[in-house]
């Protein structure tokens, strides 16, 4: 029993990383984030991204679920939300109409977390799929890379 418990244990590489995130969607535009991953108990983490680029603001709140593999590499997964506010404009034109609006959804993820054991760097690439269910149904797939200096 003593075994499986001290398996069990986890000690993350971090308390709170905080950083840019690069996103990759097929569903929007590819955004620009400010992104923050916060460990609150053991294994168990929220990372909220928010940031935007020439049309919208967005903002991700996700639960992540993270596992050591190495000393410095952990692989995580989780569940989170997502949504934003966007507007398009008429540039000057009488005949375009400008218009606004909202989106939200859900997204599953899964990633790599690496941490450099020297200095206070974390690196994370993530990937899975996302369901807006906010103005209409629509299925794709995002991915993202994070650059994130680790308070430990």
């Amino acid at each position: 029993m003593i075994f499986l418990a001290s398996a069990s244990l986890h000690a993350q590489q971090y308390q709170t990383a905080l950083g840019f995130r690069g996103d990759l969607s097929t569903i929007e535009n590819g955004l620009a984030e400010v992104s923050l991953k916060h460990f609150f108990s053991g294994q168990s983490a929220f990372q909220i991204n928010g940031g935007g680029n020439q049309r919208s603001i967005f903002l991700q709140i996700a639960y992540h679920r993270n596992q050591t593999l190495t000393t410095d590499l952990e692989w995580f997964w989780g569940a989170g939300v997502n949504g934003s506010y966007w507007k398009r404009g008429n540039y000057g034109r009488l005949d375009i109409e400008e218009t606004t609006g909202f989106w939200g959804g859900v997204d599953g993820v899964i990633g790599l977390d690496y941490t450099f054991l020297e200095v206070p760097i974390n690196l994370a690439l993530d990937t899975g799929p996302t369901l807006r269910v906010v103005p209409e149904v629509k299925f794709g797939w995002m991915a993202g890379v994070s650059f994130r200096y680790a308070f430990r």
